[in-house]
């Protein structure tokens, strides 16, 4: 898909990049129509062409640009070395030789504001697709917008006014900072794009308006959008002719909407601001005034914060947690609602304000023409898809009905152990899809707590009746690991799809025994892979989608001591843990790299544990068909502080850290660090995933070849210890 950029060198491309992928929740949107910001757009581009550091670049900024000039002397006073290469040196960072040159490319998506036609989405409200504006999402043909920075576009409202939605947000929240009352005297200085929209809110909240600018022709419109007065500094003595309306008060608020390179905006303001007044900015400009002005007005200096409260909180914008309304009225979202309200009830006009809508392919010269002529481009538009093929989907769209679910699953737990009470039993009882009718467990307190808890319709000690019962159809075994194997198989035979929590079993031929009987019936057999369920495994997973070049991954797996006596490290029961746990990290590099095994050497043994016969810690290399790597060290030598799981995976001159399944940091893609409020290493969307794919919605993400290929790992890292060899792999199914 097509998205656009501006360079270092202040070139603004479109280039073919990834699609997106719904991150949190949110929504994929295809887009209609995006507005170029004529104030914030054009300064990134412009501080880009300023900063161009080669030679011949600074010569042209030296030409063009008086700022530049000024920059220039300024760094070059009373130097006696060749004042262009000395500059230019400073530039670039006066880090010696290595600094004196061009800077790398780096690209900067542009863009904030868009309407367009829902694709996908997890929330309930918009999973009968419809039109939506967004904002804080780049100029790109298919856009994430997370749940907060999207709305629902009235149905008499077109996409290219909805389009508007960003910089209507801003305008709105300004308002609001203001408090106007009816009847008060509001100023507006900078009628541009932003200040037009904000003269027509102030006239909605019943404000006498005063719009300033130097720009004839944008007075003129801000009186036909309904300023009161409009006044041109250059032509008239503003406190004056404010003062002779108001009979010398003075006006209430006033609301900075200009962008400067000098704080003559404020100055003007405090001059034009009565006793008690406020003053909000909301335009780009140096602040510095004399204190005692404002002290003796006592006027309040506010700032204008983009679109409103929620704005740069991740838990607002990114993990979708919205402010009561009681307390925080106006947020982002309800900004953006209010603003498309007004133009569908003929209140606000944006169509007065569109310049030209333009092709996406001809962006530059859109930005070009908003560079060169001002004056007589406002708003422009970037047109994505012809509105008419975007109406032709959403009355196509509007025919899926939403899919319904009016059988329940019934599900028998065989096992009740703390693991399931704490990960995945909330899941389970919590979805009105499930019913679980029996459990068995051998603990008369468990059971008793289950009775309570869970409410089964009975619990049992043997597990017999769970797969004898005719009305249940899944059952979920959380036994320990020696009995994992035999009760799957007698599951299925009995006609029961299966859940398994790891391992699949202690040896090669339990393994082989259940994949044989998986295979030849029709049943589901799932094994509890949760890690792939991880919101951060997830975007890396997408992330790596389509990739041309290797994968190598270091994944370092460091648990506290477990002590010797727990039964995991009694190799009739538990296996130890390189076939209890280790499972859990050879499936989850197999799904990552996807690409079959071909040889693996490991070294380890019973580091922290040297009277017992099963290994507990290793570090094991596997090579991959497609020329991938995965190194995995495991351990429990680990202290207390340290987080358990990091993974680092690095493929096409790009990386991704996940540290313990809840911070990801990126490098080389485009959407940036991630930090999740708690650790989440899957388990709730496991059990919506294998709910589903028990009721026939989906297929099961992890299935039975999935747990055999990793155990297979695990047999194969011991037997690696134990010869101190290289094992060449092949992994046969029907051996």
């Amino acid at each position: 898909m097509k998205k656009l950029f501006v360079d270092s060198k202040g070139n603004v491309l479109l280039k073919e990049v990834r699609e997106p992928f719904i991150e949190t929740k949110g929504l994929l949107v295809k887009t209609a129509f995006s507005l170029i910001s004529s104030g914030t757009e054009l300064a990134s581009i412009q501080a880009a062409k300023l900063t161009n550091f080669s030679l011949i670049g600074i010569l042209k900024n030296f030409i063009k640009s008086k700022d530049f000039r000024k920059r220039f002397f300024e760094e070059t006073k009373g130097k006696n070395l060749k004042t262009v290469l000395y500059f230019y040196k400073s530039l670039a960072g006066k880090g010696g030789k290595k600094n004196f040159r061009s800077p790398s490319i780096n690209l900067t998506p542009l863009g904030y504001s868009s309407s367009g036609i829902v694709q996908k989405s997890n929330i309930e409200k918009y999973r009968r697709y419809g039109r939506v504006a967004c904002v804080g999402s780049s100029h790109a043909e298919l856009i994430f917008s997370p749940k907060n920075l999207s709305c629902i576009i009235p149905d008499n409202v077109s996409f290219e006014e909805a389009a508007f939605v960003a910089l209507g947000a801003i305008a709105l929240h300004s308002i609001h900072r203001a408090n106007i009352k009816p009847g008060e005297y509001i100023g507006i200085i900078g009628v541009g794009l932003i200040g037009l929209l904000t003269v027509q809110l102030a006239k909605i909240f019943g404000a006498r308006v005063f719009a300033f600018d130097l720009i004839n022709k944008r007075l003129n419109l801000a009186k036909k959008l309904g300023a009161d007065f409009i006044i041109n500094p250059l032509h008239y003595d503003s406190l004056n002719k404010v003062n002779a309306i108001t009979q010398n008060q003075g006006l209430d608020s006033i609301i900075i909407c200009a962008a400067s390179k000098n704080p003559k905006p404020l100055e003007d303001a405090v001059d034009l601001i009565r006793e008690n007044g406020k003053i909000v900015i909301l335009g780009a400009f140096p602040i510095s005034i004399d204190r005692s002005k404002l002290y003796y007005k006592e006027a309040d200096l506010l700032i204008s914060r983009s679109y409103g409260y929620g704005r740069y909180d991740p838990y607002y914008e990114y993990y979708g947690f919205d402010y009561p309304k009681n307390v925080t009225p106006w947020t982002v979202q309800r900004n953006m609602e209010l603003f498309l309200k007004l133009i569908s009830e003929k209140k606000i006009d944006v169509k007065s304000l569109i310049s030209d809508i333009i092709p996406v392919e001809k962006a530059e010269d859109a930005y070009n023409r908003l560079f060169n002529d001002p004056i007589n481009n406002l708003a422009i538009l970037l047109k994505f898809s012809k509105e008419s093929s975007i109406l032709e989907e959403i009355q196509l769209q509007e025919k899926v009905k939403p899919f319904s679910i009016s059988k329940k699953l019934i599900i028998g737990l065989i096992g009740c152990g703390m693991f399931p009470q704490a990960f995945h039993l909330p899941h389970l009882i919590s979805n009105p899809n499930c019913k679980i009718k029996g459990i068995c467990t051998q603990h008369k307190n468990t059971a008793n707590i289950c009775k309570e808890k869970y409410r089964p319709d009975y619990v049992t000690t043997n597990y017999k009746k769970i797969l004898k019962d005719p009305e249940i159809d899944t059952v979920f075994i959380y036994t320990r690991h020696d009995t994992h194997a035999k009760i799957a198989i007698e599951a299925i035979k009995a006609k029961k799809n299966v859940f398994v929590e790891k391992p699949m079993g202690l040896t090669l031929e339990q393994c082989k025994n259940v994949y044989a009987t998986t295979r030849n019936s029709k049943c589901l057999y799932i094994i509890g892979f949760n890690r792939r369920f991880s919101p951060l495994i997830k975007i890396a997973k997408e992330l790596l989608k389509n990739r041309s070049n290797p994968i190598i991954i270091h994944y370092r797996i460091a648990n506290n001591f477990i002590p010797g006596n727990h039964w995991i490290f009694d190799s009739e029961i538990g296996g130890g843990p390189i076939i209890g746990e280790f499972c859990h990290f050879t499936d989850l590099i197999l799904y990552l790299i996807e690409s079959e095994p071909t040889e693996l050497i490991a070294k380890g043994g019973n580091l922290s544990h040297r009277n017992l016969n099963t290994y507990d810690s290793c570090t094991v290399l596997i090579k991959f068909l497609n020329g991938s790597i995965a190194n995995l060290i495991y351990t429990d030598l680990n202290g207390p502080e340290m987080s358990k799981e990091r993974i680092e995976i690095f493929s096409g001159e790009s990386s991704i850290i996940i540290d313990d399944f809840k911070t990801m940091m990126t490098s080389g893609f485009d959407i940036g660090n991630k930090f999740l409020d708690v650790q989440d290493k899957g388990h709730k969307d496991e059990m919506i995933s294998v709910i589903k794919a028990n009721l026939g919605m989906m297929e099961p993400l992890v299935n039975v070849e999935d747990a055999f290929k990793a155990m297979i790992l695990c047999f194969k890292t011991i037997e690696s210890i134990k010869q101190n060899k290289t094992i060449e792999l092949k992994i046969d199914f029907e051996e």
